[in-house]
């Protein structure tokens, strides 16, 4: 059973779109004390286009978030470590996007580690200047809970 240390936050970044990606780190270990047990729980992520960017009205870009790296390219959001995507054609109003929370209260914990984003700008003129907001908050977990949650975490690996 997780018991809550933090009341929810936001954790906020910026990131470019560019045409060959651009990678960004999150260090999950600046919140949490992998030692005490304590995860960061992960409730909700949402991805905008920035007011600075030039032309938002023309914007097409796809975003990643992940527990794996993602500085060679996007891996399959069917992936564990696949926490977020979101593809976005402002053109054609197409718009997808898919959290991984999981089954367990709508939240999805990770015992610390590094969260990857990427962002890459697909047929857009201009690069696509984007925000980052990851709502969650800090947990303790049981041990049984943390054990099963590493035990996932390495097995997907």
């Amino acid at each position: 059973m997780a018991s809550p240390k933090t009341r929810d936050f936001e954790v906020f970044e910026t990131i470019t779109a560019t045409s060959t990606g651009a990678v960004k780190t999150i260090d999950l270990n600046t919140f949490v004390n992998v030692a005490e047990m304590e995860a960061f729980g992960v409730e909700s992520i949402s991805v905008g286009i920035d007011p600075s960017t030039a032309a938002p009205e023309a914007s097409l870009f796809v975003a990643q978030v992940a527990l794996e790296d993602l500085s060679t390219g996007f891996i399959s959001h069917a992936s564990y470590d696949s926490i977020y995507l979101t593809f976005q054609d402002m053109l054609t109003s197409a718009f997808e996007e898919s959290l991984s929370l999981g089954d367990v209260k709508e939240i999805r914990y990770i015992p610390g580690g590094q969260l990857q984003i990427r962002a890459d700008r697909l047929t857009s003129v201009a690069n696509v200047d984007l925000y980052l907001r990851i709502t969650g908050k800090i947990a303790k977990l049981s041990a049984s809970d943390y054990m099963s949650l590493a035990l996932t975490n390495s097995l997907s690996n």
